[in-house]
């Protein structure tokens, strides 16, 4: 069937510069206009966290959050230590829990996580009760009917803005395949196609005339093509749909490889010529379907979706949340079930889970540095 003609535009330019896709792409100033923000490079993100809890954090909050950092950049230097590597998913987990009281903390969403709950229970379906395998995490709303606050859902409402509304299940191995850092690993050891596919470009144009804003999302051919997945089925899978929708591309990369163009349904009409002012508005559109990779060479920052099964697409969480849930059950068995480790690792998933053990410390600490200053953070790739 013959695509649809693409809607005809301009790139977007805001003080003659084309804009790059981010998930914070401007700052707004005390007079509510919004300038561009670049890229922030640090070799010390914890110094980022500091300082924005010191700036931004609730008074009555910030000593709490300042010693859950202390505690976390402790529990961090344990997560990466390879000396100590029987600890290893503990200290991980312990790390990662008390970023997430500080990130909330700092947001404001609660005055103090005294008494906190994990917000998480790992278990195992009978009959077999294999690790790994057959567990799952049931999570738990935030406070539960005893008035008590529960991590994970605190962190799920500060993150998204929308609490976790009832009690729910999590099968490990569905949340396995939603961590992008690794992920052909999984894909190996569960003989399945690979579900992450990485967008070429994220461009937004515009109508003058109209003062309409949208984006154009491209991925290359080859890529869809590999992994035998449809162009309607991936519009399905990746939750483009329905807000973005395939139009005729003739474009191809640097390689001349073909490109696919989705594009969005709907433009924003802006108020104002002022367009940077509407850059957040429209790159959140996307947001909630991509994960994002931190690396230290350009372009520091690369994007993707994830195809989800129809059966598994309720289980989906966004990126922190995934992570964050796994490390706490990987440290729970560690604390546990020590004993019950070796089989997980022995198994056909264990370099995956070694290498999420190897790998998530450090890309969980600038994603959520990130979320912190609401400014893309990066390693330098030269020291």
């Amino acid at each position: 069937m013959k695509l649809p003609a693409a809607r005809v535009g301009d790139r977007l330019r805001v003080n003659s510069k084309l804009i790059t896709y981010s998930f914070w792409p401007t700052k707004v100033g005390e007079k509510g206009n919004a300038s561009l923000q670049t890229l922030l490079f640090s070799l010390d993100p914890w110094a980022i966290i500091d300082q924005t809890i010191k700036a931004t954090c609730p008074a009555a909050a910030r000593p709490e959050a300042l010693a859950c950092i202390s505690q976390a950049r402790d529990f961090y230097e344990g997560a990466i230590d390879t000396q100590r590597i029987a600890a290893r998913p503990l200290a991980l987990y312990y790390c990662f829990m008390n970023l997430v009281k500080a990130f909330c903390l700092t947001r404001g969403t609660r005055g103090t996580f005294d008494k906190a709950q994990h917000g998480l229970a790992e278990m195992l379906r009978a009959p077999t009760n294999r690790e790994l395998t057959d567990a799952f995490l049931r999570a738990f709303p935030s406070p539960n009917a005893r008035g008590e606050i529960q991590n994970f859902a605190e962190f799920m409402a500060a993150l998204t803005g929308s609490p976790l509304a009832a009690q729910q299940d999590f099968n490990v191995p569905v949340l396995l395949p939603q961590i992008l850092p690794g992920h052909r690993l999984w894909s190996y050891a569960a003989n399945k196609k690979e579900r992450f596919v990485a967008t070429h470009d994220i461009r937004p144009f515009l109508i003058k005339a109209t003062r309409e804003l949208w984006l154009n999302v491209y991925f290359v051919s080859d890529d869809l093509s590999r992994i035998g997945v449809s162009g309607s089925t991936f519009l399905t899978e990746s939750c483009l749909a329905p807000t973005f929708a395939q139009v005729a591309c003739n474009e191809t990369d640097s390689s001349s490889r073909s490109l696919i163009c989705y594009q969005q349904v709907a433009p924003i009409v802006c108020a104002t010529t002022k367009y940077g002012n509407h850059l957040q508005q429209l790159f959140d559109i996307l947001r909630p379907v991509l994960w994002a990779t931190v690396a230290t060479v350009p372009p520091y920052r690369r994007h993707y979706v994830y195809l989800r099964p129809t059966t598994e697409a309720p289980y989906v969480l966004p990126q922190l949340l995934s992570i964050y849930a796994l490390a706490y059950y990987f440290g729970s068995i560690t604390r546990y079930r020590p004993h019950h480790y070796p089989s997980i690792t022995d198994s056909a998933f264990g370099p995956r889970v070694q290498d999420f053990i190897t790998g998530q410390p450090q890309q969980f600490l600038y994603l959520l540095a990130s979320e912190f200053a609401k400014r893309e953070i990066a390693k330098p790739s030269i020291l």
